[in-house]
């Protein structure tokens, strides 16, 4: 009894000072992010230091660090009016060249090739596709992830899951999102799924519309505030029409899952909605689904 109480304050603090790690890292782009330095701020020995990291982020942390400098390059590029060579200094890049250059090996193209062309998706890895046949292709290689307790804005919707009031639910919740300055590049919008309609029916599937954010808001009617709950997500991340994702959870489900030794936690899905947009190219959707699971 006294062992298991030990673990289990070991695990909380862990998770507290990888959390606070990578809040850091990115709040800190611009800096040089030392890993014998992040250790020794953050008191963790350098020796167990990126064992630990790694552990928990599935990749070494000068990998995830490079990834999330270049990801939040995309985002820059594409959402902000800033030059390219401002942004790779606001990322850590004092030279614009080696910017580009790292920014062309992960993506194929240049920052101002990327720039010019508004229609282009960048992405590292998609584990589902619909190909040009119209066939699901996939590549079943999830990230398993620790996501963090997150601060949200959301409202709810019961209902039939994709119905003409669950769009005009959504539609009202980004608007008020919009007059309320919720929205940028850095936004992060996903819907919560809590039922499946053959337990429950139809009308009475639980949705929460939510956008993660660091302020808290005053309620106004059905949009509150409150904390998701961190926990261990797979990650699979889709490119394709919403109109599609049942076939992504259907492979999930019946394929992934019953091939693995994976148990599931009793929490809701997490739809993330990456690059979200009412004028894009739908076949261009980037979709991640974070399945709970212990």
């Amino acid at each position: 009894m006294i062992l298991n109480h030990m673990q289990n304050n070991t695990t909380t603090y862990y998770k507290q000072k990888v959390s606070d790690v990578l809040n850091y890292i990115n709040n800190h782009l611009a800096d040089n992010l030392n890993i014998r330095q992040l250790s020794e701020q953050f008191g963790i020995s350098f020796f167990h230091f990126h064992r630990i990291l790694k552990a928990y982020l599935n990749e070494p942390l000068g990998s995830y660090i490079n990834r999330t400098r270049l990801e939040t390059a995309i985002k820059l590029i594409r959402y902000s009016d800033e030059p390219i060579s401002d942004i790779a200094q606001r990322i850590g890049y004092n030279d614009c060249s080696a910017f580009s250059k790292a920014f062309s090996k992960e993506f194929g193209l240049s920052p101002q090739q990327y720039k010019s062309n508004n229609t282009i998706v960048l992405n590292t890895h998609v584990d589902y596709k619909i190909s040009d046949s119209g066939k699901l292709v996939t590549d079943i290689k999830p990230k398993i992830i620790q996501l963090t307790d997150k601060h949200v804005i959301y409202t709810r919707f019961t209902g039939e899951y994709g119905c003409e009031a669950f769009n005009c639910a959504w539609d009202d919740f980004l608007g008020f999102a919009i007059q309320n300055k919720l929205l940028g590049w850095k936004s992060e919008i996903f819907s919560m799924y809590y039922d499946l309609p053959t337990d429950v029916g139809l009308e009475n599937c639980i949705t929460d519309f939510c956008i993660a954010s660091t302020r808290k808001i005053a309620s106004s009617g059905s949009i509150i505030n409150k904390t998701i709950t961190g926990g261990k997500y797979a990650v699979f991340r889709y490119k394709g029409s919403y109109e599609r994702l049942w076939e992504l959870y259907e492979t999930i489900f019946g394929n992934w899952l019953i091939n693995t030794n994976i148990m599931l936690r009793d929490v809701p899905i997490i739809e993330k909605y990456l690059n979200y947009s009412t004028k894009g190219n739908p076949d261009n959707a980037l979709t991640e689904i974070y399945i709970p699971i212990e």
